[in-house]
């Protein structure tokens, strides 16, 4: 994507949002954690990267950190 492009979608967003840039919540799987009812997901969501993943165990608001989950882990993973 270019520059312009870029820029023009975060004016757009700026503008939406009235000044606030809204960033969308990311779920975060772990493979070393049992994902437990706090998060309040539909059981169907808890494996939703898969069972080799990790159950989803954290939300990320406004995220622009990437999740390390080793090698499995996607690309754009954490980012809100």
């Amino acid at each position: 994507m270019s520059d312009q492009k870029t820029r023009s979608l975060l004016e757009q967003a700026l503008d939406q949002g009235q000044g606030v840039l809204r960033l969308m919540p990311t779920w975060v799987p772990r493979s070393f954690c049992v994902p437990g009812r706090r998060l309040r997901l539909d059981t169907r969501d808890l494996y939703a990267f898969g069972a080799d993943r990790g159950g989803i165990d954290e939300r990320w608001f406004s995220s622009t950190v990437r999740a390390d989950n080793g090698p499995k882990t996607l690309p754009d993973e954490g980012l809100s």
